[in-house]
């Protein structure tokens, strides 16, 4: 499965570096999961182990109850929308720019699907109007 977001380097970079980037979780690694949050393993090195994204195995501890979000850090700014939008379309990696705006890749990612950034066209709004930024 290719995600629509990622071109074939940053999904093939991505697929390299976690086994099951991009692959529906099973009702064992759930269980393996809610199994080392109880033991207290770290969330870096549960991705190591069971092959996910920091991001990923984060999401999936949400959605089994086990972890609950701080709140965002900052806004995003609309200069910051449009650097990441113009600096994603030359190819930039995710991991340098998690770099650059000192986010996380899940961050990044995140907002770039918000923001629809393969569609939207250099002059595009960051928000539409009448809508409230989103934080990370």
């Amino acid at each position: 499965m290719k995600s629509f977001f990622l071109t074939p380097e940053q999904y093939a970079d991505l697929k390299g570096r976690y086994a099951k980037f991009n692959e529906p979780w099973t009702a064992d690694e759930a269980e393996e999961l809610r199994q080392m949050a109880q033991d207290g393993v770290s969330r870096e090195e549960m991705s190591t182990q069971l092959g996910r994204t920091p991001n990923a195995v984060k999401m999936k501890l949400q959605s089994l109850g086990l972890y609950v979000p701080k709140p965002a850090a900052r806004l995003w700014t609309p200069e910051d929308e449009h650097l990441l939008v113009k600096l994603y379309r030359e190819g930039i990696s995710f991991a340098e720019l998690a770099t650059v705006f000192g986010r996380t890749e899940g961050a990044i990612l995140r907002r770039l699907i918000l923001l629809r950034a393969a569609v939207l066209p250099d002059t595009a709004p960051a928000e539409a109007p009448g809508e409230a930024p989103v934080s990370e």
